[in-house]
């Protein structure tokens, strides 16, 4: 069986799960695959002849300034939002390439992909990186061998000098001091001030 390149590339262009048209100079559909059924609930036959503002709807305003620059000869490339009828929201990337004969623009060809996917990998990532970020600045973390004096505690630090727990702590992390007594040293040295039980 022997198919002729006309029915292949149609055979092709309706495996694309993008929407593939082209648009006449008078912005009316002359091809469009199947991918724009499931985008704007329009068939083939349904889009043929139509008039991209009566595809788009509110959409056709936002769009306009890339149509007439494409009908101008400029290939645009934007991204849109676009609401299914479904009421699902896909993000996508559409582009608008000028078909120019001996510097006549004919029409233009449309690709629109579904990039809602990507976006919603970015989003998941730049929540992740923010959520990273806050817990590096919630937390600095000491790590090594710390000689510590065995008697008040002070560190030695990396110049040799000998500081206060609490001077060290601070210099290396974002900790701050607070000082009360616990029940034991309570007991140990202020006994005489303590009620009697």
């Amino acid at each position: 069986m022997n198919l002729e390149p006309s029915q292949i590339a149609l055979s092709v262009a309706n495996q694309i799960s993008a929407m593939v048209a082209y648009w006449d100079a008078n912005q009316r559909c002359l091809f469009s695959n199947e991918a724009y059924t499931e985008w704007f609930g329009k068939n083939p036959e349904q889009m043929k002849g139509m008039a991209m503002k009566e595809l788009l709807g509110p959409l056709y305003e936002l769009n306009l300034p890339f149509i007439l620059a494409a009908l101008n000869g400029e290939k645009q490339v934007f991204e849109r939002r676009i609401e299914l009828p479904t009421g699902e929201v896909r993000e996508s990337i559409a582009t608008y390439t000028p078909d120019v004969v001996d510097g006549v623009v004919r029409g233009f060809a449309v690709h629109v992909a579904d990039v809602t996917p990507l976006r919603e990998r970015e989003a998941a990532l730049k929540r992740a990186i923010r959520e990273r970020d806050a817990a590096l600045a919630e937390v600095r973390t000491l790590r090594g061998l710390l000689s510590t004096c065995a008697f008040c505690k002070a560190i030695r630090d990396e110049s040799g000098e000998w500081r206060p727990i609490e001077e060290y702590i601070s210099k290396y992390t974002q900790a701050k001091f607070s000082h009360g007594v616990c029940p034991k040293c309570g007991e140990k040295h202020y006994a005489e001030f303590l009620p009697k039980t």
